[in-house]
């Protein structure tokens, strides 16, 4: 485990390297082929900002001909969904040079572990929590275990808090970078065990979209979680599927996917009341939606 979190400790360090330094401009020339590789930092409904591997900060347009894919072995690809286009994940752009020196993305494509990746960040602490907490019962259980091998448990509880503080430093320059403009919220609660839209979830949707899509270059944040009710990849599981169906019913309100975006399933990361109770459970199994608006976007709709 202490390896997943070390792998994960670097890609924090370098995205921490690389949001740090001073971006430039990539000069794209119009109607030619260009490529570009890096992560992304920032997006709105119809664009990502990608600072590639060499530091330039290039403008990528996307569209419903976009498309988004993972590696299926060698040679293949997969279909994936414009919501994974998430701040923090390594793509791979190929596409055509506009008249505004950006690029017109024909392909995004991005690895699985890449995304998990960007969805351990953008989600927190919570992989690296319970890997405290693993160690923690470890550390309580191994009665007959040598000085040493105690020593050894203590010491790699110490190294996982570290890359705690690395992620969440990372994570506060996601937020950071995200430098949106909140222009409406929307929050549906869901029966235990279940991820079926209430019609006052639904109408509530149905609302927030009708405000959102006369707004330019808008994003809808969709952010899935689930109460301590069951166990904890049941709980993942319905997190996730709860974010998914709200997901389809914006899509079904006229919202294209390209203007979604889904950072990670929550599980029972950030309760916003007691677990402890079964109405405090009923409201901590719930989906977040917002609509926002990159504060570059805000003049353009005013």
């Amino acid at each position: 485990m202490y390896r997943n979190a070390k792998r994960i400790s670097v890609h924090a360090a370098l995205l921490c390297c690389l949001f740090g330094s001073m971006a430039f401009a990539q000069i794209i020339t119009a109607g030619q082929k260009a490529e570009v590789k890096g992560l992304i930092t920032t997006r709105d409904g119809d664009s990502i900002t990608v600072q590639s591997t060499e530091g330039a900060k290039v403008i990528v347009q996307i569209s419903d001909a976009t498309k988004v894919q993972e590696p299926k072995g060698v040679f293949r690809h997969k279909s994936s969904a414009e919501t994974n286009l998430i701040p923090g994940l390594a793509v791979s752009v190929k596409g055509v040079g506009t008249d505004n020196g950006q690029i017109q993305a024909d392909t995004v494509r991005f690895t699985t572990q890449s995304l998990q990746t960007a969805r351990t960040i953008q989600a927190g602490l919570t992989p690296t929590k319970e890997q405290v907490q693993t160690n923690e019962k470890g550390i309580a259980g191994n009665k007959e275990a040598t000085e040493q091998n105690a020593k050894g448990i203590s010491a790699n509880k110490e190294k996982v808090e570290t890359n705690e503080s690395d992620i969440e430093a990372a994570n506060k320059r996601f937020t950071e970078l995200a430098d949106w403009d909140t222009k409406g919220e929307a929050m549906m609660t869901f029966a235990t065990g279940s991820a079926v839209i209430s019609a006052e979830g639904k109408a509530a949707l149905a609302q927030l979209a009708n405000s959102a899509k006369p707004l330019k270059g808008y994003l809808i944040q969709v952010r899935g979680f689930a109460s301590t009710s069951g166990d904890a990849k049941r709980n993942q599981e319905l997190s996730d599927q709860r974010a998914d169906a709200v997901v389809a019913a914006l899509q079904q309100d006229g919202v294209p996917l390209r203007h979604i975006v889904t950072p990670a399933a929550m599980g029972t990361t950030n309760p916003v009341a007691s677990n402890d109770s079964a109405e405090g459970r009923d409201l901590n199994q719930r989906v977040e939606v917002k609509v926002l608006v990159n504060r570059g976007m805000a003049a353009a709709n005013q």
